[in-house]
């Protein structure tokens, strides 16, 4: 091997372009595909930084004709007595709170947590303690547990922590640990505190139990299988719907419940999984064309080679012999491939991580560690074999005799390398016109989803959202200043007073929700009709809810179809009245005037709100979204306190970027201690919902463009080889009167032929392949007739281009050199 490396070495050394150009070609393919491995292994892979977290699941209850989700509080209790497979499990939820007593105050993302949560997590505080038994419930002491990353930014790092208190919503808040770094669940959160949640008041035995809802988690116990968790699952539904059978089987969106359970790293990785295997199969693609390309530049040296193999095999060595030696060749281009590979893909990782781009966000910082070096080593040694096994094999199958004879002079490898290195373009063609189709589909659907009516104008609107210390806060009466309805009505109202009255506010309202929000605030619930037939709970039609005040549809420039908006008339008194968006309207009240129909909602139908007006249809939710049926409440006939987390939305005139201090100041100026936070543009949420697509387009595009130039230099290379094998036989046709055109035809006539039969294969195994973009899509489909029929087009251009300069080339022969060499 030794003798083999030396003779390898000494062979690249005479032939520094070829491996300068296969060193690099092979270093930048490697290094994009270590790149995505990072990033899968990082996210999809690698096991979250809890012990044991292969048994951690996240629990859920489904039900009713929409298969909702949801987690009940008092079924939680029933989980932890009943079940036969797990250690223990735990119940949580996320809420926000106010951090005072600072001189500026901050929003805090929080978790609520049973005292079974860390358990179940597995991990061990980095100082201090985890929460007691004693300290969950109702009245519970205010206790909390920081994060690493809150506690080293925002309480200096301080060792002494423990013990002290923090303020937060207005009462103080005991430190009783700190929690290890990378302990990050849910994700974000900064301060866990007890959830305020007592099993007498979840399980009443005497009335209906409230419908708490929460997030459950469980750790599965050694051995346990998947077949034996249905199983334990399927029994534990059946015991809570025995035990609570008014519940489950007769309340609409409860009937028919059944409890599932998946795996937590899945649970936190779905959404990414389809988009980063895509990736993953694009960059493979492309590696596989680099592959092909410097196998036909290994085949051009084997051809150039031939008398030296000749003499070899004449002289007695063994063509085994000689197969290894030039794979120890093709071995050394990919070693020295795959180092450049790992600085190129450390240097695209660092990138990544410093960029963060919003898709990548809130998934954890990708690195590379020994996986991914073991993944770029056996890349690398399969990368050696696969492009130097087929110039190895066919150079060693020289016919001795000719070689010699020719003295040198004919290095053509005879038809059957010409057809295998036609037989290569062919294929890299053909993978590079998948990855162009992929790219395609994706531009299309960026440019419809970019392009996607948002039902408003998106420029000059300025977001922000403002955190009350209420009641559903778990705050006390005490520390809430807004307990009521009309305390945090008198809020907002003293807030869009002042902030109406700055001079470069066009208008400005609030809202429980923003348009393209993604973070899910609309709440949901099932109506029926006022006048109609009865229908069953579970099969009425359901809409999203939203609260906004009486300028909310001025301020966004909602159009108005058919009555009217919410005015002074309607207040805290009158019957409340609602506005539908044209979905609603048209889904439930086809063919009939919505205007004036009453719709009940709420337990026992005793809600009732007519509809006033009739608006335009926005993307409540995710720009991908189709609108969906939506309610609109006014916030000044709202009657519960339920409105501690409003949106706040101005529309200004000119940059809203420069009104942001403005408008913060009135909210601080009604209340010091309201932080304010979530501050967006409208065009950043835009760009914020346009983010997954663009981050896939960009990568895909990249990778098939890299695509498109390494088959289009392969092209080249086949037919440069091509015209100087044929140097004899152009010669003779121009010496017989053949035109320069005519010869160009010839040469560009191949390569066309070529990308043709390129573009036939390559359609297939787009067809096969692009269904895996079906989730990555918005308004065209796997199978865009456009997108398919433009680039085989594309790619049979790029084809002739490639071979423009082999034929002008050929044209430009002379017959008389090329007769005399000959």
């Amino acid at each position: 091997m030794i003798v083999d490396m030396r003779h390898a070495i000494r062979g690249l050394r005479r032939d520094p372009v070829l491996a300068l150009t296969a060193s690099l070609t092979l270093a930048v393919c490697i290094g994009a595909n270590t790149t995505v491995f990072s990033i899968v292994n990082s996210i999809l892979l690698r096991p979250l930084p809890y012990p044991g977290s292969d048994r951690i699941h996240w629990l859920r209850e489904r039900a009713g004709r929409h298969q909702l989700e949801f987690g009940l509080g008092a079924d939680y209790y029933s989980l932890r007595e009943q079940n036969r497979v797990f250690e223990d499990v735990a119940a949580y939820d996320s809420l926000t709170l106010n951090w005072n007593g600072i001189e500026k105050p901050m929003q805090v993302d929080a978790a609520q947590v049973t005292p079974s949560f860390f358990r179940v997590m597995g991990s061990q505080p980095l100082m201090g303690r985890f929460l007691a038994p004693e300290e969950q419930g109702v009245n519970a002491p205010a206790v909390v547990v920081l994060s690493y990353a809150f506690w080293r930014s925002r309480m200096a790092s301080d060792a002494h922590v423990v013990g002290k208190t923090i303020t937060l919503d207005r009462m103080p808040n005991t430190i009783i640990g700190v929690m290890p770094q990378g302990f990050d669940y849910p994700t974000g959160t900064q301060v866990w505190r007890p959830l305020p949640m007592d099993e007498a008041e979840q399980r009443p035995r005497s009335v209906a139990r409230p419908m708490r809802m929460v997030n459950m988690l469980a750790r599965l116990n050694p051995g346990m299988g998947r077949r034996e968790l249905e199983t334990e699952l399927s029994r534990l539904a059946h015991i809570i719907r025995a035990e609570y059978p008014k519940d489950f089987e007769t309340a609409g969106f409860l009937a028919g419940m059944a409890i599932t359970a998946q795996p937590l790293q899945e649970r936190l990785t779905g959404d990414a999984r389809p988009a980063l295997l895509v990736l993953s199969g694009a960059v493979g693609l492309v590696l596989l064309i680099a592959c092909v390309n410097v196998a036909n530049l290994l085949l051009a040296r084997a051809s150039a080679r031939q008398r030296e193999i000749a003499v070899r095999l004449a002289l007695g060595s063994d063509r085994g012999r000689i197969i290894r030696q030039m794979l120890t060749e093709s071995g050394l281009l990919a070693l020295s491939g795959g180092l450049v590979g790992v600085a190129v893909a450390y240097l695209a990782v660092s990138g990544l991580n410093a960029w963060k781009p919003l898709v990548l966000e809130r998934y954890p910082a990708i690195s590379m560690d020994f996986p991914t070096l073991a993944f770029t080593l056996g890349l690398t040694l399969a990368t050696g074999l696969l492009f130097g096994m087929a110039p190895a094999v066919t150079a060693t199958r020289v016919s001795i005799h000719q070689a010699l004879k020719s003295g040198g002079h004919v290095q053509s490898g005879g038809r059957s390398v010409t057809r295998l290195r036609q037989l290569l373009v062919v294929a890299e063609l053909a993978v590079s016109l998948v990855l162009l189709i992929g790219a395609g589909l994706l531009a299309r659907s960026f440019l419809k989803l970019a392009s996607a009516d948002l039902g408003f104008p998106a420029s000059n609107l300025l977001t922000m959202r403002v955190n009350l210390v209420g009641p559903e806060n778990g705050a006390g009466p005490a520390a809430s200043l807004y307990p009521t309805a009309e305390s945090q009505l008198r809020f907002y109202d003293d807030v869009l007073a002042r902030v109406s009255r700055l001079p470069m506010v066009l208008a400005a309202a609030v809202s429980t929700d923003v348009p393209l929000n993604t973070e899910g605030f609309y709440s949901e619930g099932s109506f029926a009709v006022a006048g109609r037939a009865p229908v069953a709970r579970a099969q009425r039609p359901h809409a999203d809810v939203t609260i906004v005040s009486r300028d909310f549809f001025r301020t966004l420039k909602i159009p108005l179809h058919r009555g009217r908006v919410f005015d002074a008339q309607d207040t805290h008194g009158s019957n409340e009245n609602i506005v539908v968006n044209e979905v609603l309207a048209r889904k439930i009240f086809a063919g009939e005037n919505s205007l004036g129909q009453r719709i009940l909602a709420g337990e026992n139908d005793i809600q009732g709100w007519t509809i006033i007006g009739m608006v335009g249809n926005v993307r409540a939710s995710e720009l991908g979204a189709e609108p969906g049926p939506l309610i609109y409440r006014c916030v000044c006939q709202s009657r519960t306190p339920f409105l501690s987390r409003m949106a706040l939305i101005v529309r200004t005139a000119r940059d809203p970027q420069a009104a942001i201090r403005a408008v913060e100041g009135q909210v601080y100026a009604v209340d010091r201690n309201q932080p304010v936070f979530d501050v967006r543009t409208m065009e950043e949420r835009l760009a914020r919902s346009l983010a997954p697509q663009r981050f896939y387009l960009l990568i895909v595009g990249m990778f098939a463009c890299i695509a498109v130039i390494l088959a289009a230099l392969g092209i080249y290379g086949v037919m440069s080889y091509l015209v100087a094998r044929r140097t004899c036989e152009i010669g003779i046709r121009i010496a017989m009167g053949a035109r320069p055109e005519q010869v160009e035809r010839l040469v560009l006539g191949e390569s066309v032929a070529l990308a043709v039969v390129a573009a036939l294969a390559g359609l297939g195994g787009a067809w096969g392949l692009t269904r895996y973009l079906k989730s990555m899509l918005y308004g065209v489909t796997t199978l865009d007739a456009p997108t398919f029929s433009a680039m085989p087009v594309v790619l049979i251009a790029i084809a002739a281009a490639a071979a423009f300069i082999p034929a002008r080339r050929a044209s430009r022969v002379d017959p008389m050199t090329a007769l005399r060499e000959e």
